[in-house]
């Protein structure tokens, strides 16, 4: 029932975003972004270069009101690790493994903007921001597997970012976000027999993650209003 979870909340923020829409046409916006993925887990403990991948996003935003958004995302891109870039230990040359697959996830998020730089009387057009939300994922194209594991897990997404917006029309910005995880097999290492020395094992006690670094570009969608003939509006003389 779980993986079931992020798949309704995505759902019910997708309805929220078309039926805002026909309310409020100028605060919804569509966007992308372009950027990197990378990983931390057994084989690498930090950002390692050699580790990262390309990736990107598009996304569909409505804002509740000048501060608080909701946001519905899919992000794509390679994701992949190796023991050989930067070893953290002498057991990760041992092991000398690797993985590269493609990572696919949607999510559902919240984002809170600290600035009123939305405001009609504002000046400011700028504003840094905090996201928060819920997801799943898909490891595709894994080629072995160490253990009986999904390749489909929940992702809770975290992470901060700034915005700027030159005019009403389009934004641009940077993101940076976290996903957090309940898994510990996104490099294929995990668990093992610490008395066979063949160090084809990780540490079960600290799970993977996956992290996102992009450029974004939006556009607001605004709302078109026909005009109405006097006796549409029930008009009489």
């Amino acid at each position: 029932m779980k993986l079931f979870s992020p798949a309704t909340l995505l759902l019910i923020v997708g309805v929220v975003l078309l039926t805002g829409g026909r309310a409020r046409g100028q605060k919804n916006e569509i966007g992308g972004s372009l950027g990197t993925v990378f990983y931390t887990g057994d084989m690498a403990r930090t950002w390692v270069p050699a580790n990262t991948g390309v990736a990107g996003m598009i996304f569909l935003r409505t804002f509740i009101n000048d501060h608080l958004s909701l946001r519905a995302a899919y992000m794509g891109g390679n994701l992949k690790g190796s023991d050989t870039a930067k070893p953290v230990d002498a057991f990760a040359v041992a092991r000398a493994a690797s993985f590269s697959y493609f990572v696919s996830e949607f999510t559902g998020s919240f984002e809170y903007y600290f600035l009123d730089f939305r405001s009609k009387r504002t000046r400011l057009k700028f504003s840094p921001y905090f996201h928060g939300g819920l997801g799943i994922f898909a490891m595709i194209g894994v080629k072995e597997r160490t253990t009986t594991y999904s390749t489909v897990q929940v992702a809770v997404p975290l992470g901060v970012g700034i915005t700027y917006r030159p005019n009403k029309l389009w934004s641009v910005g940077l993101e940076f976000g976290t996903r957090v995880l309940f898994f510990d097999y996104l490099d294929n290492v995990s668990e093992g027999d610490v008395f066979n020395k063949n160090y084809q094992y990780g540490n079960k006690y600290d799970n993977d993650n996956y992290h996102y670094f992009g450029i974004t570009l939006s556009r607001t969608l605004y709302k078109i209003y026909c005009p109405t003939l006097p006796l549409q509006k029930g008009y009489r003389r």
